[in-house]
């Protein structure tokens, strides 16, 4: 039977890591390496792991200093001895068939990547219509067009092949690393699938590793991610290379909203978004954008005192209607 590697990160989720542990070590599929990469837990996490790996032979248990999320999966990555991958957020769990549908799939379908879908979305709310179990394969452009459109971002939410995940490594010490990721492990892959089908069961955990406040390095970080999309799509001569230069418009011009907004954080990030805009922009750079960042681009270095002003006035909108 081929070993399937999970990598769980884990990082203060005492109230949790039992529960992710366990959907783990339950699943019907059983020739499992349980890779538990302790990033500095302040709280009894770490001893948590220990106690599991003591009566299960399966649990490989790192404890290291807090390095991050994409320290944290990294060394999980360099640990794994497994034919295939998987990431597990230590404070989610997931459904007992996990494993052994997807590596059914992944081999029926000649597939390097399965990808199926959460429980729940990021309010805590069950995602509709996410269960009908439709299946699409893509080919390996096709996969990779969606990839660089903002699809298959997630880490948590597939199982790979060891050769997707290659020599690809999670952006230590930034944020939204899904985003600087993601699109580099589709296009290792030659066939893609996406299954309508729920098995993980998503928590919002303030406390946890996966977690992020959204300042002004956060927002930098966001903003790189797009910028190393656009540039690997030059590089390769990708056919939509207009589109990621709207995207990393769109993502530049979110951030500067945000700051016009409630002004937070080093301005010396936001001085980057501007000199950023003033680097690609061109005449794709509208395509995807809705009419409102249109304008806002339109006026960047001819009256900027208008985006401001818009920024600031939705959010005191939003912040009457809350």
């Amino acid at each position: 039977m081929e070993l399937i590697s999970v990598i769980v990160p884990v990082y203060n989720v005492e109230s949790y890591v039992a529960e992710c542990i366990e959907s783990i070590q339950n699943q019907t599929y059983m020739n499992l390496e349980i890779i538990l990469v302790d990033d500095g837990s302040k709280d009894t996490s770490g001893d948590i792991c220990d106690q599991y790996a003591a009566y299960d032979e399966r649990i490989k248990v790192i404890h290291q200093e807090n390095g991050g999320l994409s320290a944290a999966r990294n060394m999980g990555i360099e640990a794994a001895n497994g034919d295939y991958i998987s990431f597990v957020d230590s404070d989610d769990y997931i459904g007992l068939t996990l494993f052994e549908d997807m590596l059914q799939l992944l081999k029926e379908y000649d597939l390097d990547i399965i990808e199926f879908t959460a429980f729940r979305d990021k309010s805590g709310d069950i995602i509709e219509g996410c269960n009908d179990g439709h299946l699409d394969i893509y080919s390996k452009e096709d996969a990779l067009r969606l990839a660089m459109h903002d699809c298959f971002v997630a880490a948590w939410s597939k199982l790979y092949k060891r050769s997707a995940i290659g020599d690809v490594r999670f952006p230590v010490g930034r944020k939204f690393e899904d985003t600087a990721t993601s699109y580099l492990y589709v296009a290792n892959a030659n066939r893609v699938g996406h299954i309508n089908r729920c098995y993980y069961y998503y928590r919002l955990n303030p406390n946890s590793i996966t977690q992020t406040s959204f300042d002004a390095k956060s927002r930098w970080d966001f903003v790189l991610g797009y910028e190393e999309r656009l540039q690997y799509a030059m590089d390769h001569q990708l056919p939509y290379v207009d589109d990621c230069n709207s995207l990393l418009m769109k993502a530049v011009l979110s951030c500067l909203t945000a700051y016009y907004a409630k002004p937070m954080g080093n301005q010396v990030y936001y001085d980057k978004c501007k000199k950023m805009i003033e680097t690609y922009r061109n005449e794709a750079s509208y395509k995807l954008l809705n009419s409102k960042y249109k304008l806002f681009l339109w006026f960047f270095g001819r009256a900027d005192w208008i985006h401001k002003i818009g920024a600031r006035l939705s959010y005191l909108a939003k912040q009457v209607r809350s």
